[in-house]
């Protein structure tokens, strides 16, 4: 039989998101750590702001919680005690959910305002389940490292 040729409509792929939603985690950038340290996370949180990126202060409690958990990642689940180690003294942001250029971009806005964070990483499946104080430390010493 010659018909008309059916028209089914086109379903809607549910389209799962590429990786997580992009957040930053600051240590070392707020009140606690003195004025310094509080203006230049304000410009910093500013510079994510412009970027439409959320900025989460990491609490020193928090320090044994996973870099996934820190990020606020689904499934990932803080240390099941308040951290009682070391405090890293120095300032840092791990920045989830970012691809290159959007590192870039960051880097270069942040020089721009005057605000530029020495040790930074990204979240990646490497670092993701490790406690927040030891990627500090590691990130921390390899940027004395590179930086002389």
């Amino acid at each position: 039989m010659a018909g008309k040729p059916s028209k089914k409509k086109a379903a809607k792929k549910k389209v799962k998101p590429s990786g997580p939603a992009r957040c930053a985690v600051l240590w070392g950038l707020d009140p606690s750590f003195g004025e310094g340290a509080a203006q230049k996370g304000a410009a910093v949180r500013q510079v994510l702001r412009q970027m439409g990126v959320p900025a989460r202060t990491l609490a020193y409690e928090r320090l044994g919680d996973s870099a996934a958990a820190a990020a606020g990642l689904v499934g990932a689940r803080p240390a099941h005690a308040p951290y009682d180690g070391p405090t890293p003294d120095c300032e840092f942001v791990l920045l989830c959910g970012f691809n290159n250029p959007q590192v870039s971009e960051f880097i270069a806005r942040s020089r721009e305002a005057g605000c530029t964070v020495g040790p930074k990483a990204l979240l990646t499946p490497a670092n993701r389940s490790w406690p927040m104080a030891r990627l500090i430390q590691a990130v921390n010493a390899e940027h004395h490292q590179m930086t002389g």
